[in-house]
């Protein structure tokens, strides 16, 4: 197994700006993990962070829980229940460093923070995936798409997509927007997580004839090279401006 992953904030912002999350690990079966934190939302990517936590960690407790949309909207109620503890912590540290929460920030700490998520498991010749919203799952094979998930069109990506909202506990509301699919892997075959802004482009490329797991691929741990084609394919306006995850796995 192979495992890389690649993070950049938006175009302006700095890498403690970046809200999305990736996570990938390695014991027996292959776990990964990303998750784009809504903007608009206070510790937006302080929840993507945990949100990816916890479900590998779910899902390496119980084979399952990416197998239905009711397991996977427990696990995402039970990171929620995670992130209430979380957040106890932080309103304590701010007070002990003389940093209470301000008036104009409770409001959105009542709400909570909102992400996309989505997460999957590799073992032996099987995969299986769960999803809430617009990030996505891509299988490539022989050098060309084999299966997207949970969108497969350029054109399905909007502004309005489904969110997992931190204090949502109603498992059946999550269930309903929840996405699960499964296949089987080859050797050879590769797997691409990707936050909406790098899928959106991902797809639009495959569209137009193009191999952008081959982009992908080649940037590996070149963290920097990564940045600079952003910066590149951000300027050509080939791709939207916004925080980006990408989490490579070759299953072997």
């Amino acid at each position: 197994m192979t495992a890389f992953t690649l993070r950049a904030p938006k175009r302006g912002n700095t890498e403690r700006e970046c809200e999305d999350a990736g996570r990938v690990t390695a014991a027996g079966a292959v776990l990964a993990a990303v998750a784009d934190g809504a903007s608009e939302s206070l510790l937006a990517g302080e929840w993507a962070d945990l949100l990816t936590a916890s479900l590998l960690d779910h899902a390496g407790e119980d084979a399952e829980v990416l197998q239905g949309p009711d397991r996977f909207a427990a696990a995402l109620a039970a990171a929620g229940r995670a992130w209430e503890a979380w957040l106890a912590d932080y309103v304590a540290a701010r007070e002990a460093d003389g940093r209470p929460i301000a008036w104009y920030e409770q409001p959105k700490l009542d709400r909570g923070p909102h992400a996309t998520v989505l997460a999957a498991r590799f073992a032996a010749d099987r995969w299986h995936a769960a999803a809430l919203g617009d990030s996505c799952l891509f299988q490539v094979r022989d050098d060309r798409l084999e299966r997207a998930f949970p969108l497969d069109r350029p054109e399905d990506f909007d502004n309005t997509p489904p969110l997992v909202n931190a204090f949502n506990r109603d498992t059946g509301l999550l269930a309903r927007h929840v996405r699960t699919a499964s296949g089987r892997t080859r050797p050879g075959d590769a797997f691409f997580l990707c936050t909406d802004a790098v899928a959106e482009w991902f797809l639009r490329e495959t569209g137009r004839g193009g191999r952008p797991w081959r982009v992908l691929r080649g940037f590996a741990a070149d963290h920097d090279g990564f940045a600079a084609w952003l910066d590149r394919v951000r300027g050509e306006g080939l791709m939207r401006n916004d925080d980006v995850t990408v989490v490579h796995v070759d299953p072997g």
